[in-house]
């Protein structure tokens, strides 16, 4: 979480009369930048409707603007921030409510078909079961439009720990959501580092074909189709995308390969997981 000692800096720069204006906004405008995360994402839990989140998270800010001087301890910030978040949520569920007479008989008289999702009720839902790290990361990459470059610098953590809390967020997601929202929402693609090492060759270790053991006729085929890591089965073609070094994760659902090595390093078997439940080992046949 942001440093307290930080943020109190910037709310006492913000609320200084002898300040100028202009730096007065330039502090506060930092206390938005690095708080708009949680703000949103406290909303967006809340609401449970991306627009409704934003709206609250605007209202929130300019009370917050208004009410800067009535904060007594500056290193609070934070929650008192939460509060006036937790009010302007209240107060954009009561505007929902008082919405003209046609639209509040819309709401109440028209009942979705039993196999129509609401997307966004769902994928709130599916963010609040999140720990705090991922929904973090989760809702600044997908919802605020944050960079993996932007997000480290923002929450102090390694390029490499943000994507892997993106991957595991997208990973649970996934595996809460109905499938016909899942896909929707969690298209996995391969990295253009992860093209240009399979272009070189570079993970042609897992190029191969594997029987799982409580199946022989059940075989699994990887390859290389020039930049691709492409698996075969059952008569089903899925592109593969790197998770790890030791593991490759299908594009279009929730199906990941773990593989394993001898002591030569060499690949020799891989447990896949579908949905996060394990299915079965796979060994590589020799070539």
């Amino acid at each position: 979480m942001r440093d307290s000692l930080t943020f109190a800096r910037l709310a006492e720069k913000a609320r200084d009369p002898s300040a100028s204006l202009h730096e007065q906004h330039a502090a506060f405008g930092e206390i938005v930048r690095q708080s708009q995360y949680i703000v949103f994402g406290l909303a967006l839990a809340s609401l449970r409707d991306v627009e409704d989140a934003k709206d609250a998270a605007q209202d929130a800010y300019a009370n917050a603007w208004h009410r800067l001087r009535q904060l007594r301890d500056p290193a609070a910030l934070i929650p008192w921030l939460r509060r006036i978040v937790a009010t302007a949520c209240t107060r954009q569920r009561r505007k929902r409510r008082e919405e003209p007479g046609e639209q509040l008989a819309l709401h109440a008289t028209v009942e979705p078909a039993d196999d129509t999702i609401d997307y966004q009720s769902a994928i709130a839902s599916a963010l609040k079961r999140l720990p705090a790290g991922e929904r973090d990361v989760t809702v600044l990459f997908y919802f605020l439009g944050y960079t993996i470059p932007q997000i480290s610098k923002l929450l102090r953590l390694k390029p490499g720990t943000v994507g892997k809390r993106l991957h595991s967020a997208r990973l649970r997601i996934r595996r809460g959501l109905s499938r016909s929202v899942r896909a929707d929402f969690v298209q996995l693609a391969p990295s253009k580092q992860f093209l240009a090492r399979v272009g070189r060759g570079l993970l042609d270790e897992y190029v191969g074909e594997y029987r799982f053991v409580s199946r022989p006729d059940h075989v699994v085929t990887i390859t290389r189709e020039r930049d691709s890591l492409v698996s075969e089965a059952g008569g089903q073609r899925h592109v593969l995308v790197s998770v790890g070094s030791q593991s490759l994760l299908v594009t279009d659902y929730d199906g990941e390969g773990r593989f394993r090595r001898n002591r030569r390093g060499e690949v020799t078997h891989f447990v896949y997981y579908e949905f996060g439940k394990r299915m079965g080992v796979a060994r590589k046949t020799p070539r």
